[in-house]
């Protein structure tokens, strides 16, 4: 009201002309929602982060060991993103690694180190003694940066999640179909047939000549046309298999731990190869850090391979029958500090000892 000047009013948001900007947007979104980094995600992608993580988890550090949560998120880092960091931290005399979602080196031993919140996003400036960095498959172009496994894969892992998508996206269509609707019925009559078809599997056709124009066919035919759509013709579960096999073994996983026939000496032996040919050069990569920054003595995978109780009492078993005696047998299989029984022919003279003694 004059004299007094009205405030002036929110500007008005500017809307894009093109209505393909905003489902472009949401598309690439959802697409970035279904991925992790470089990684799309897929059921394959999980089984690889699960064993890494599970494997992690069981990693004894000496002296002092790091929980068990720890080294899980470690693990998970390392297969999907390749490189792993950590701000450290004392409350008090212990220690604390706090991780970081992204960080930045600014060169000089500096980090910019943001870490994540329920509630907001804490930005701490760190010097490299601060900062547990842990890098796997280095780019030669750039040391300090690690690459994920599925990276080095190329488009392994996108082409899984295509086919994916593309199983997806087809189901959508199974069991519709055309089927003709005589003009001549009562739009009543047409209502009520129509309400009774379940979750809209088939669309109505209104006469004759429009089922000729959608389906090429003649006027005369009045069958259901399926359009189901026909995923035999693709052979996807056997080209789907040899690829999520592959990219399990780019992962260092051998496939035989998934195997569906239930073979256990195979899984076995898989699970023996992926802790001693993954999990422990790993290990041994990552202990210069651990030891620079945590003071970490050796990094261990025997509590890995002591659970398989079975696979070593049959190591043992084989030592002792091409002649190595029992308790080097036991030592080279891991089983240290045990008071073994006395077999049956030394308990007999033991025995015998006995009771001569007593007799006397």
């Amino acid at each position: 009201m004059w004299p007094f000047k009205s405030k002036p009013g929110p500007e008005m948001e500017q809307r894009a002309a093109f209505p393909v900007v905003t489902h472009t947007y949401i598309e690439n979104r959802r697409k970035g929602l279904l991925a992790e980094g470089d990684v799309a995600l897929s059921a394959t992608v999980q089984t690889a982060v699960h064993y890494w993580q599970s494997a992690f988890s069981m990693l004894e550090i000496q002296p002092e060991p790091l929980p068990g949560d720890v080294l899980a998120r470690i693990g998970q880092d390392l297969v999907l993103r390749g490189e792993s960091c950590w701000h450290i931290r004392f409350d008090g005399s212990e220690l604390q690694l706090v991780p970081v979602a992204y960080w930045d080196e600014l060169g000089n031993g500096w980090y910019h180190l943001h870490i994540v919140h329920p509630n907001h996003t804490e930005s701490v400036r760190a010097l490299e003694g601060e900062v547990l960095k842990l890098v796997i498959n280095p780019d030669p172009a750039q040391p300090w940066r690690g690459r994920s496994p599925f990276r080095m894969m190329g488009l392994s892992g996108v082409l899984l999640a295509e086919i994916e998508n593309a199983i997806s996206g087809a189901m959508p269509m199974a069991g519709k179909g055309l089927l003709p609707f005589p003009s001549t019925i009562e739009a009543t009559e047409k209502a009520k047939a129509l309400s009774g078809l379940q979750g809209g599997s088939l669309v109505a056709i209104t006469s004759k000549a429009d089922h000729a124009v959608h389906t090429g066919g003649d006027r005369a035919e009045w069958r259901r046309v399926e359009l189901t759509p026909d995923l035999q013709k693709l052979d996807i579960n056997t080209f789907t298999q040899d690829l999520a096999n592959r990219m399990l073994t780019g992962c260092g996983i051998p496939p035989t731990l998934m195997t569906a026939n239930g073979n256990a000496g195979a899984m076995r032996e898989g699970y023996r190869l992926f802790a001693l040919q993954t999990v422990l050069p790993l290990s041994k990569q990552l202990l210069p850090e651990l030891r620079r920054k945590l003071n970490v003595g050796a990094v261990s995978i025997d509590s890995m391979l002591s659970a398989d109780v079975a696979g070593r009492a049959r190591a043992v078993g084989v030592l002792v029958t091409a002649g190595v005696p029992l308790h080097i047998a036991m030592e080279l299989s891991g089983w240290t500090d045990l008071a073994l029984p006395m077999s049956k022919a030394k308990r007999e003279p033991e025995q015998a000892k006995r009771s001569q003694s007593s007799a006397t």
